[in-house]
C-alpha cells in the first residue's frame, strides 16, 4: 500500500514549520479544523510533487507565507513507502538567476517530477477543480492530459516533443522560411498530433468502460473527443496528408500570429452527463460535481488496474458528494488499498470512517 509516512514542511503557505509521523495500519487519513486554518495548504504541499502548480495552481512566489517572502526557506518532505519500498521525497525553493526554481530530490539526489511519478502519483480532488466541467477546452484539456500522463509515462514525452517541433517550425517561418525544412518539421509535428490524439481517444475509451463496470453507483458520465481533421476511421496515411495540409495552409498565420493555431490542442473534450444526455457545460453544479467525482474515481481504478501506486487527496469531499452519501464514497475509495486523505471543518463529517481513520486536528 502506498503512503506519507512523515512529513517535514518548512515555510509552505500558512505552514511555517510543521510535522507528523503517521500511524502505519491506518489508510484513511482526515484532517479537519475550522475554514483558514491550513486543511488544503497541508494537502497541496504534496501536489507538488506531482506538477508543477499544485492543487491551487500557485505560482512558486505564491507558496510563501507573506512575511517569508524574501526569504528562500520553503522546503517540504515526505518518507513514503511505494511497492514496500521506502523512498524520502523533498522539494525546496531557490533562487537561480533571479528566477523562482523548484529542486526535487529522491533520497538526497536531485531528480524531476516525471521520475517521481515512476514511483508514486497523487490524485486529487477539490473544490478547485469544479470549474474543469464548464470553463473553457483549455482546462478539460489539461485535465485528461494530467490524467493520462499517470498512467502512461510516455504520453509527457510526446507533448514536450511536440512543442519542441511547433517552436522550431515558428523559428524557420520566422527566418529561413526555408520549404523544404518546413515539409520536414511538419511531418514530424503531424506524427506528434496523431500520436497524441489517439492516446487520448484509446484513454478515453478505457475510462469510458471502467465507469459503466465499477462506479454504477455513481454518476455516469462519458468522454468524448471531437476533432475536424481526425477520425478513427481513416487509415493513418490520410490522417496524417490532412494535419500537414492543415499545417502548411497556417504557415503565414502562425508567422503573423506566433502561435501554431492547428496542433494538439486543436482537440475538443466533451463531457456527457448520461443521465440527462446532456454536455456538462449545462447541466447544474451538483452534477457536475457528481461527474468530476466519477471521472477522478475512474481514473484511481485504471492506476489501479495498471499496478502504478498513487495516493488520494480529496479536499473538502463533502462539496462533491452530500454526508448522506459519503458511506457510498468511502466504501468505494476503500477498494483502491492505498492512502486516501480527506479535509473538512469537524470531526463529525467522517463519523463513517471513526474507526478506521487517523484523525488530524488542526488549530
Amino acid at each position: 500500500m502506498a503512503r506519507i509516512e512523515k512529513i517535514k514542511i518548512q515555510n509552505f503557505k500558512s505552514h511555517k514549520k510543521y510535522s507528523l509521523n503517521l500511524e502505519k495500519n491506518l489508510k484513511h487519513i482526515i484532517v479537519y479544523g475550522k475554514n483558514g486554518i491550513g486543511k488544503t495548504n497541508l494537502l497541496d504541499s504534496f501536489t507538488f510533487f506531482s506538477n508543477t502548480k499544485g492543487l491551487r495552481g500557485s505560482s512558486l512566489s505564491e507558496i510563501y507565507p507573506v512575511e517569508e517572502t524574501n526569504k528562500l526557506n520553503t522546503k517540504v518532505q515526505i518518507l513514503l513507502t511505494s511497492k514496500n519500498d521506502l523512498y524520502n521525497f523533498s522539494y525546496e525553493i531557490i533562487c537561480d538567476e533571479n528566477k523562482l526554481k523548484k529542486i526535487v530530490s529522491l533520497d538526497n539526489k536531485n531528480t524531476s517530477i516525471q521520475e517521481i511519478k515512476n514511483y508514486i502519483n497523487f490524485v486529487w480532488l477539490s473544490p478547485y477543480m469544479d470549474k474543469i466541467m464548464y470553463e473553457g477546452q483549455t482546462l478539460k484539456r489539461n485535465f485528461i492530459d494530467k490524467m493520462i500522463s499517470q498512467n502512461d509515462k510516455c504520453f509527457s514525452k510526446s507533448i514536450i516533443t511536440f512543442k519542441k517541433y511547433a517552436q522550431e517550425r515558428l523559428e524557420i517561418l520566422k527566418k529561413s522560411k526555408d520549404r523544404k525544412w518546413l515539409d520536414i518539421i511538419e511531418g514530424k509535428i503531424a506524427e506528434k498530433i496523431y500520436e497524441v490524439f489517439n492516446i487520448r481517444r484509446v484513454y478515453a475509451e478505457e475510462i469510458n468502460r471502467l465507469i459503466n463496470i465499477k462506479l454504477n453507483k455513481f454518476r455516469a458520465v462519458q468522454i468524448e473527443f471531437e476533432n475536424d481533421l481526425y477520425s478513427k476511421t481513416n487509415d493513418k496515411v490520410s490522417v496524417l496528408n490532412l494535419f500537414i495540409k492543415k499545417l502548411k495552409e497556417l504557415r503565414h498565420l502562425d508567422e503573423v500570429s506566433k502561435r501554431t493555431n492547428f496542433g494538439i490542442n486543436s482537440d475538443q473534450v466533451i463531457f456527457v452527463d448520461k443521465k440527462n444526455n446532456l454536455n456538462t457545460d449545462i447541466c447544474s453544479t451538483g452534477e457536475q460535481k457528481s461527474c468530476l467525482l466519477t471521472i477522478i474515481l475512474a481514473n484511481c481504478w485504471k492506476l489501479k488496474n495498471n499496478n502504478n501506486d498513487f495516493i488520494l487527496l480529496l479536499d473538502e469531499a463533502t462539496s462533491h458528494i452530500d454526508e448522506l452519501n459519503f458511506e457510498k464514497l468511502f466504501n468505494e475509495v476503500d477498494k483502491f488499498d492505498t492512502q486516501i486523505w480527506y479535509t473538512g471543518i469537524n470531526k463529525k463529517m467522517f463519523q463513517v470512517i471513526e474507526n478506521k481513520g487517523f484523525f488530524i486536528h488542526l488549530d
